[in-house]
């Protein structure tokens, strides 16, 4: 009996261990850096297709005020994602140029980017906009993977 014992052990650690070594125990700032750049690429590119659905892949299922925009705090996930749907329906394409964008690596598990830059609205009626805008997103690290957990955009006042 000890022997299976052991033996179960033995496979329900070596399972576990070769699921993990895939995954990096203590990654370097660079490494987290490139991480998050990565996911906030892969946000900024479903935000170009007009994919709201594929955006909020990248953000946590919490429901606690993570999203804020010029000054409205979304209270769920779920009216966040509404509102861009709507916002996205009446846009023929947008394009963001980011002029700057920092990670701060707060810890393995979470890092904060800023960003700042200008975003070009077409709307379906062809009319267009180009404003400046600032963004900040806090990213940690859940099941292996990046997500949003709190994210701020806003359109800076002009002066």
């Amino acid at each position: 009996m000890r022997t299976i014992a052991c033996l179960a052990v033995a496979v329900v650690g070596t399972a576990v261990l070769a699921a993990q070594a895939g995954r990096d125990p203590n990654p370097t700032p660079i490494a987290i850096r490139e991480a998050v750049l990565k996911v906030h690429a892969q946000m900024a590119q479903a935000e170009k297709d007009l994919d709201a659905e594929k955006f909020f892949e990248y953000i946590l299922d919490f429901n606690n005020g993570l999203i804020i925009q010029d000054g409205v705090v979304f209270k769920t996930r779920q009216e966040a994602l509404d509102a861009v749907k709507i916002g996205f329906e009446r846009v023929a394409q947008m394009e963001r140029t980011y002029e700057q964008t920092t990670v701060t690596v707060l810890s393995s598990e979470a890092a904060l980017v800023t960003s700042k830059g200008t975003s070009k609205v077409t709307l379906l009626d062809g009319r267009t906009f180009d404003n400046p805008f600032a963004a900040s997103s806090l990213f940690v690290l859940r099941d292996g993977q990046w997500k949003l957990l709190h994210g701020h955009y806003s359109l800076p006042n002009p002066r």
